[in-house]
């Protein structure tokens, strides 16, 4: 396990679930980074997150960014929702970066843990590299999974 793969999969789960949900958005909402700090020290890495902090009513989203992926299963980035008034709404979601063996590109895959499931829901938005343009792509990329506006086909 890569000190990335675990900032994903591990430490930040664990803050959520010691912390909840609420507060570590509270603390983007803030710019407050001593939750995020205590995440790069602990996986002994040095990082300085774009992160960003959204409310759509009746949610309110943070996102940040992890170290760069090198290997499959890292995270680019992350991306919280909690829901005003709801104390028990909380999803957790992850932009993981993917392979395509046949295609020799990678891609990005949304994934979402819910304590001990990871679950893949498909393809992500494709990285500009552009935070301003990045974040709100990665936003709307897993509030369709919360708030769908598109139509969904009968499988």
């Amino acid at each position: 396990m890569t000190p990335t793969y675990a900032l994903a999969h591990v430490f930040i789960p664990n803050l959520i679930k010691l912390k909840g949900a609420a507060t570590v958005i509270s603390a983007l909402e803030r710019k407050d980074m001593t939750h995020l700090d205590q995440l790069w020290s602990q996986a002994f890495v040095t990082h300085n997150p774009q992160f960003a902090a959204v409310l759509r009513e009746p949610y309110r989203i943070g996102v940040f960014t992890l170290p760069p992926p090198k290997e499959l299963g890292e995270a680019h980035m992350v991306g919280m929702v909690v829901k005003k008034g709801d104390p028990a709404f909380s999803r957790y979601f992850t932009l993981e970066h993917d392979h395509v063996l046949a295609k020799k590109a990678d891609r990005t895959l949304l994934c979402e843990r819910d304590g001990q499931t990871h679950k893949k829901h498909g393809d992500g938005p494709v990285l500009t590299g552009d935070w301003a343009t990045d974040s709100v792509a990665w936003i709307d990329c897993f509030m369709e999974l919360i708030v769908p506006t598109r139509v969904q086909r009968k499988k």
